[in-house]
C-alpha cells in the first residue's frame, strides 16, 4: 500500500538537502506540541524489512542489480522511527523539537542544517508543512509532517531512496486531547 509518488521523489532527488529553501521560523499556527496516535486505518503499514531485504537478495541472484546491497533500505528505515511508531510525544519550541516514539527512540530536531550520525539534515518549513531532508553518502530521506487546518490531525509522509529502492509512506497521527 505504499504510494509511489514520483513527483514527490523526483522533488526529492532534485533537492538534495541543500537545494531547497527551508524557512527556519515556525509559521505563527505550527503548532505540534502535545501527544499524538496512529491512525492505522488510514496509514500505510510500516515496511516489512525482511521483505525489503529478501527482495534485494532476489534481485542480486537474478542479475538486477549489481552489488550484494544485503537491502540497505531495510537499514535506512531504521532511521525514521515514525514508520514504525504507533504513538509520539512531541515537544516543539521556536529552535526545536524534540520527538518521543512509543518505540523507546527519542529524537531531537533542530531547525537549520545540522549533522546526525551519518546524515546530514536540514530541517524547517516549506510551504506551510515542516519538512526533514536527510542525505548519506547512499541515501536520500525527506519527511513531511502537514498539520491539518484545525490542528487535530498530522500527516508525516516519508520518502527514502537508497541503492536504488525507494519508499513512501504515509503515517496519519491524531492529536490527543489534553487532560
Amino acid at each position: 500500500m505504499f504510494r509511489n509518488l514520483v513527483g514527490a521523489l523526483a522533488l526529492l532527488a532534485a533537492a538534495g538537502c541543500g537545494g531547497v529553501p527551508l524557512d527556519e521560523q515556525p509559521p505563527v499556527r505550527y503548532d505540534i506540541d502535545g501527544q499524538w496516535v496512529l491512525n492505522a486505518e488510514l496509514s500505510d503499514p510500516p515496511p516489512n524489512t525482511r521483505q525489503i531485504m529478501a527482495r534485494a537478495d532476489r534481485d542480486f541472484a537474478e542479475g538486477r542489480i549489481g552489488l550484494p546491497s544485503g537491502g540497505a533500505l531495510a537499514f535506512v528505515t531504521q532511521d525514521f522511527p515514525v514508520l514504525e511508531a504507533k504513538s509520539m510525544v512531541i515537544e516543539q519550541d521556536n529552535d526545536s523539537m524534540g520527538i518521543r516514539y512509543d518505540t523507546g527512540v527519542y529524537r531531537d530536531v533542530s531547525w537549520g542544517d545540522r549533522k546526525r550520525g551519518l546524515w546530514e539534515v536540514s530541517a524547517g518549513w516549506l510551504e506551510g508543512d515542516l519538512v526533514i531532508l536527510s542525505r548519506a553518502t547512499d541515501a536520500t530521506g525527506r519527511e513531511t509532517f502537514r498539520l491539518s487546518e484545525n490542528g487535530q490531525t498530522l500527516v508525516v509522509l516519508v520518502e527514502a531512496n537508497s541503492d536504488g529502492e525507494k519508499l513512501v509512506a504515509e503515517r496519519i497521527f491524531e492529536r490527543v486531547p489534553a487532560r
